[in-house]
């Protein structure tokens, strides 16, 4: 196996490394780190996208992630995302005591079929073992400092591509009895989520969805993880939040006007919804959002 490696010191104590891989099936340029919530190293991100793949792993707690067209997705330990290129992206929230391992890579223009299997839509993946043993050997391994380290590294680090691609795209049956019902299944979650669009996600509950839609709670629940990688229970809450923002910046409504029209019971009710997402309060949110656009204009 042809590899070479190259090894970047370390940014202070976020373990920041460069590094190149190469064997016949893949030739990839790497960085990676290891990020920890604090005062000097903020878990959250600006939205902004790359031209490269990104991978955004949770090694501790829980990251919130949003995706391309404001997709929102939770991460929990050990659960990862893979990112394609030139594609917008922004890490929204996350465990005060969490810490991400991420990971970026360019691969060789041979390598453009596997580009475009690993360029699918984004979307959150559960917990690997394999993977996650990579990780940790990964972290370890760049902590030390030894002659053999960056051959070792450069190892590893072209197992977890190997691994990566192995999850991302498993191989499928090409049987057309499963590709129907995948379809299936893309296609009922689609038609949940347009519908929890169009009510803005007021009144609804996962139940009352399971029986609109002929499909018991645990199934959905699955779909929706399989699918689009969180709940439906989370995906009413994140369509009524966005309700509630929206209502916020572009009327004159009271809070209590407004908290009527969303289905709470009261304004307290709303605001301590709205802060549980935003971790501010929903008068501190409009008059900072109306500062903004005043701003642009």
């Amino acid at each position: 196996m042809d590899q070479t490696a190259k090894k970047i010191t370390p940014a202070l104590d976020i373990g920041k490394y460069a590094l190149s891989v190469g064997q016949k099936n893949m030739t990839a340029t790497v960085f990676w780190a290891r990020v920890v919530s604090s005062e000097n190293e903020s878990l959250l991100t600006d939205y902004t996208k790359h031209t490269f793949f990104e991978v955004q792993y949770a090694l501790e707690g829980r990251i919130v992630i949003t995706v391309g067209d404001n997709r929102r997705f939770t991460l929990d330990e050990s659960d990862f995302i893979l990112i394609p290129p030139d594609t917008y992206h922004q890490i929204v929230d996350g465990d005060s005591a969490g810490a991400r391992f991420i990971m970026a890579f360019s691969l060789s223009d041979a390598d453009a079929a596997l580009c475009d299997l690993l360029a699918a839509e984004a979307r959150p993946h559960r917990h690997s073992t394999a993977l996650h043993a990579i990780v940790e050997l990964i972290l370890q391994k760049g902590r030390e400092n030894t002659p053999l380290c960056a051959k070792t590294l450069s190892c590893l680090i072209e197992a977890f591509l190997l691994e990566l691609c192995d999850v991302v795209t498993p191989v499928h049956a090409t049987d057309g009895q499963q590709e129907r019902k995948r379809t299936e299944n893309e296609q009922r979650v689609a038609d949940i989520r347009a519908y929890i669009h169009t009510s803005h996600g007021i009144g609804l509950s996962v139940s009352e969805l399971s029986r609109r839609f002929g499909i018991g709670e645990r199934h959905l629940n699955r779909l929706f993880h399989a699918e689009v990688g969180h709940s439906p229970r989370e995906e009413i809450n994140h369509e009524k939040l966005r309700h509630i923002e929206e209502l916020l910046v572009a009327t004159t409504l009271s809070l209590g006007e407004i908290s009527a029209l969303c289905g709470f019971c009261d304004e307290y009710a709303m605001n301590k919804f709205f802060k549980r997402y935003n971790k501010i309060r929903l008068s501190e949110y409009r008059r900072t959002a109306r500062k903004n656009v005043t701003k642009k204009l």
